[in-house]
């Protein structure tokens, strides 16, 4: 069967003659457009479009077929845009992640598109992987630790991620590269236990005696500046300013900790708002993909 998405592109494609103006309409990038067309195309296993100088003009087939779709095509539009106005996008994230890094790509959106809600479900990341998958949300904002994404789900690279830890400046282990001995014996202050950094430091140190401490991220950078203690964070969740204002400094370490990839997992459910949404997404971590 072929995604309803495949003939609504196609469509406004054919009217428009243009794959820019669709596009543009659409917002969804150009190469994204051309793709769609291209996978049309090898479905139906027939040429729809001929490229000319400023544009594409439909084939002989591509002409039989839009006369069929566009009436169906135009109704179905007016029936989503309908529907769009009462439709919610439940994105899996956590606060920091959502606000910090996210942040403008959502307001973008908000402010493009008044009419859609955007729902944040902040959990762990393998229940907000699991609702995914079972479409009782539709986008999740993460790290990836794994190179295996769960079947039935894709991953969209957008970058790179820093865990860290802190130590106030004045602190005796600035100059050092931790270890785990080195870290036994003195409590080291990490996030909330839905936080994939704390899950990510309790891999690293399992079957050892660190004293791990949950807390949240204001309270780890106090922490660190005024009692001189380790504190785990991601350094991208702190402002240049904390850096600044609380002593704060990188420690180097050996156990792992370091960087990672982050960006969105997607399950096949898709829809027009959405689609708009990872777009707007893409372009504003367009100069972190690999």
């Amino acid at each position: 069967m072929i995604n309803y998405e495949l003939y609504r592109i196609f469509v406004l494609v054919a009217a428009e003659e243009n794959i820019t103006k669709a596009s543009e309409k659409l917002h969804i990038s150009q190469p994204a457009i051309t793709k769609q067309i291209k996978n049309l195309e090898d479905q139906l296993s027939i040429k729809l479009f001929e490229r000319k100088s400023k544009g594409v003009t439909l084939t002989k087939k591509g002409k039989e077929l839009y006369e069929k779709l566009k009436n169906p095509i135009e109704e179905l539009n007016r029936i989503d845009a309908q529907i769009g106005k009462d439709r919610v996008i439940n994105i899996g994230t956590h606060n920091h992640m959502g606000g910090l890094i996210f942040g403008q790509a959502i307001n973008q959106y908000t402010l493009k598109y008044p009419d859609v809600n955007l729902n944040l479900i902040c959990e762990d990341i393998n229940s907000l992987l699991k609702k995914l998958k079972n479409k009782e949300i539709n986008i999740v904002f993460a790290k990836k630790y794994n190179n295996e994404v769960p079947n039935g789900l894709e991953f969209i690279k957008l970058g790179s991620m820093h865990e860290v830890f802190i130590a106030n400046k004045q602190s005796n282990i600035v100059n050092q590269t931790l270890t785990l001995d080195s870290l036994k014996g003195q409590p080291i202050y990490i996030p909330r236990e839905y936080e994939q950094t704390t899950k990510r430091i309790k891999e690293l140190t399992k079957n050892t005696n660190i004293n791990l401490k949950l807390s949240n991220y204001r309270s780890i950078v106090r922490l660190v500046n005024e009692g001189m203690v380790i504190g785990v964070v991601t350094s991208e969740y702190l402002y240049d300013w904390e850096w600044e204002k609380f002593n704060l400094v990188e420690v180097k370490n050996n156990i792992g900790l370091g960087e990672v990839e982050f960006g969105i997992y997607l399950n096949s459910s898709r829809f027009k708002e959405l689609n708009i949404l990872v777009e707007i997404i893409k372009e504003n971590f367009i100069f972190d993909f690999s």
